[in-house]
């Protein structure tokens, strides 16, 4: 399955906001609680710094995939239909 993040409507590049916020969120909670997890297996204990440092993780990845689509030339993104 492939979500579309930036697209190309009308010559120019689009940003899908609601499929990136929903990205964001699902991502960050995945890595937090992930990290979370695996810390807690190895350390015995619950962090929530290493939660939060996860959150912060996962939206950054999103922002770098967002900021690479829209460094991409309009030409070579995938066409919108609306």
């Amino acid at each position: 399955m492939r979500i579309i993040i930036v697209g190309q409507r009308n010559g120019k590049a689009v940003v899908q906001w609601s499929r990136f916020l929903g990205l964001a969120i699902v991502l960050s909670m995945i890595w937090g609680l992930g990290a979370g997890f695996v810390f807690s297996v190895f350390a015995g204990y619950w962090s929530h710094k290493v939660v939060l440092t996860g959150i912060a993780c996962g939206a950054a990845m999103v922002s770098i995939v967002l900021l690479i689509g829209l460094r991409t030339p309009p030409e070579k993104l995938t066409p919108l239909d609306r």
